[in-house]
């Protein structure tokens, strides 16, 4: 199983924007129809809207009705599974900010990550940040 992050998920989105956009959705459009699964959570859907849309972040910010209809045909591509956080996410989070000294916006990184290690996953990321998260599998879709 694959655990998307919202990088990959926005390259996906705006293929046009780069042509590492361009590598990462060419990367992951056979996996959404794909035998293996690609799992999904919605915080990271919800931050491919919330990035989408933001004006300061793209010249031309995608319609927020754009940025959910493509968030809701990624989770529910064939490949994909739309995942939630089970029993034991929370203690893993609070494991990895504990022992790596995470604050501020490197929470995030530990929730996403105690998503994939949760699940069994890989987590599919341009991040190199979260090599640091072992034993996590990070792959990155440019090493292809």
């Amino acid at each position: 199983m694959l655990l998307l992050d919202v990088n990959v998920c926005l390259y996906a989105y705006r293929p046009t924007e780069s042509e590492t956009a361009a590598r990462v959705s060419e990367w992951l459009a056979p996996r959404l129809v794909g035998h293996e699964r690609i799992a999904v959570s919605e915080p990271v859907l919800a931050s491919v809207v919330r990035i989408a849309t933001h004006p300061r972040v793209f010249r031309q910010p995608s319609t927020p009705a754009d940025a959910l209809a493509f968030a809701t045909s990624l989770a529910s591509a064939p490949a994909a599974l739309l995942v939630r956080p089970g029993p034991d996410h929370w203690p893993i989070v609070q494991r990895l900010v504990s022992e790596h000294r995470l604050r501020g916006n490197d929470v995030p990184d530990a929730v996403l990550a105690a998503q994939a290690l949760e699940l069994g996953a890989s987590l599919v990321t341009l991040d190199r940040g979260f090599a640091r998260f072992a034993p996590l599998r990070a792959i990155t879709p440019l090493s292809d």
